[in-house]
């Protein structure tokens, strides 16, 4: 294993970056993060990580997986399960957010895991990050491939060729530096929001019974009419399930902070306004889903597009041209989040390697900063299981995937609410005022245990679902491929733990020094706001300024 302390400056070398005057003053004691960057460029623009934050994890399991949600928990227990996972990212996105404000240094929250909590638990992270990140690339080339069968033409071109072709797809935006990455995600993300926005748009007018085919206000005829709850208990937990996969996690904000212009500014403005963008895009839609058509719709049990509420609802409301419209914009949404969930698991596994985790050959990079060792490996074995698909019906192999990243994705917001938890209490250890962090969550701890409990009934929910299954009898079949993460996970911490004896660190051994680099950059700007004071906006300056709370 290589050597701890690789990248950590001396006091010497940080003194004289000072005296040469490249970059802000920095007194002696304090750690220059660019020094324990670990090669990495910081390239993405604030517009570009804001950009991200809006809609960098929306794909299919928006788009697609409401339907199989809905279909299995009807409209009630969809919008139960839908709130309470949104619920718990929030709470996430306020872990760490404020962990990752306060130092905003390469390795995201698998650093955070190692320095608050344990290297295992890092570990067994990092590992299960890297893992469900790259099981999200087949998914979404296979969900790329279900929402060209929307059309007939396509339907008849070869299986494997577009696998093929979508896999290169994926990968080739992330050969790009990544300041030119940032830029696709731009264009990406903004195409996302649009097609969002104007379904929700149609949704509500359908809803209120505003379009020329309808006779009168939905509202909640189809709660009544099948019903408000399909399948019990077993239902919410499937829509548990799909909602973990669907909803976006705020991992990548920690993954891609040491890569970010104005890290503090940025990740304190991506953070900042996530609650009404989870509320819009999530429980809103899934509430207006609900309303506009019925879970025992019988073309839900379909694949792609073809089985999704949005395009069904769009169609049945008389507009097959929008619903046509809508169509390809999902399926550049879908292929947008392929590039993304490319791009967050080759950097999970960079980070575990530059933290002296795992080996640091996986950490290997170009001189642009590309992590080319990961992004092959990740390629591959992404790329790879795609092809599965021949095999399957592709319906089935989406299933799967989604279920291994839906598991796996609670396991590790509850490692970061553990996390936070920890790092708080190294703030009080330490003698740190958590009144004076640049972004805090307001309600910590307690809304962290929350979290934990939330995590706990979920696993408890899945591990029922894995045992007697939605459909038929039980088998293992089922169990492993609805749940083989979670043993996975505590096999990985255990094994790492009892392997190379790590321990849990103390609060007073946390290591907090990096974020003397930015409080002193803060301190600079409010220095120099007080000496040279921004002229008051307009109230038309300021409108336009709150737009960045919702778009």
């Amino acid at each position: 294993m290589a050597d701890k302390d690789k990248g950590m400056p001396s006091v010497a070398t940080q003194h004289t970056r000072s005296e040469s005057g490249s970059g802000p003053d920095v007194e002696v004691g304090q750690v220059d993060p660019s020094a324990q960057d670990y090669g990495w460029e910081r390239g993405l623009s604030p517009r570009a990580v804001i950009m991200l934050s809006l809609g960098g994890g929306i794909g299919l399991g928006l788009w697609i997986g409401t339907g199989t949600a809905l279909s299995a928990a009807g409209p009630a227990g969809c919008a139960i399960a839908y709130m309470l996972v949104a619920l718990a990212i929030y709470i996430e996105f306020l872990s760490i957010g404020e962990m990752t404000c306060y130092k905003p240094i390469s390795g995201g929250y698998i650093r955070q895991g190692m320095e608050y909590v344990d290297k295992a638990a890092a570990f067994a992270m990092g590992m299960n990050l890297w893992f469900s990140w790259t099981m999200t690339v087949p998914a979404e080339i296979i969900a790329c491939i279900n929402v060209l069968q929307y059309w007939e033409a396509p339907r008849n071109f070869p299986m494997a060729a577009y696998i093929t072709i979508f896999a290169i797809v994926s990968a080739v935006p992330n050969l790009f530096a990544v300041k030119k990455y940032g830029s696709v995600e731009i264009v990406m993300s903004s195409l996302k929001v649009f097609s969002i926005l104007s379904t929700m748009c149609f949704l509500f007018i359908m809803a209120s019974g505003g379009l020329p085919s309808q006779e009168g206000p939905l509202i909640f005829h189809y709660w009544k009419n099948p019903g408000a709850f399909n399948n019990g208990i077993k239902g919410i937990c499937r829509a548990l399930l799909q909602a973990a996969f669907s909803c976006p996690s705020a991992g990548w904000v920690a993954i891609v902070a040491g890569e970010m212009k104005d890290p503090r500014r940025t990740v304190r403005r991506s953070v900042n306004p996530l609650f009404w963008r989870m509320f819009v895009f999530y429980v809103v839609n899934i509430w207006l889903i609900g309303m506009c058509i019925p879970y025992n719709h019988p073309d839900l049990q379909g694949s792609g597009t073809l089985a999704s509420p949005f395009i069904l609802a769009i169609r049945d409301g008389g507009s097959p041209v929008f619903a046509h419209i809508i169509n390809g914009l999902v399926f550049i949404t879908v292929l947008s989040c392929g590039i993304t969930s490319y791009y967050v698991a080759s950097r999970c596994l960079t980070h575990i390697a530059d933290l002296d985790i795992i080996h640091p050959w996986f950490g290997k990079k170009d001189a642009a900063g590309r992590p080319w060792l990961s992004l092959i490996l990740s390629g591959l074995l992404g790329g790879g299981l795609t092809y599965l698909n021949l095999n399957n019906t592709s319906a089935q192999v989406y299933d799967w995937f989604s279920n291994l990243v839906g598991v796996s994705s609670f396991c590790n917001w509850f490692l970061i609410y553990v996390a936070h938890i920890r790092f708080r209490q190294g703030l009080k250890a330490q003698g740190i005022d958590y009144k004076t962090l640049p972004f805090r969550d307001r309600f910590a701890p307690f809304s962290q245990y929350l979290g934990l409990v939330l995590i706990i009934l979920f696993l408890v929910a899945q591990l029922y679902f894995a045992i007697f299954p939605f459909t038929g009898k039980p088998s293992a079949e089922n169990f492993f491929s609805t749940y083989i993460t979670v043993p996975l996970f505590l096999l990985d911490y255990l094994l790492y733990k009892f392997w190379f004896k790590t321990k849990i660190v103390a609060p007073k051994d946390m290591d907090f020094t990096p974020a003397k680099y930015f409080d002193k950059i803060d301190e600079d700007e409010k220095e120099a706001e007080r000496l040279d004071p921004t002229p008051k906006k307009s109230v038309l300056g300021r409108v336009w300024r709150f737009r960045t709370a919702i778009v």
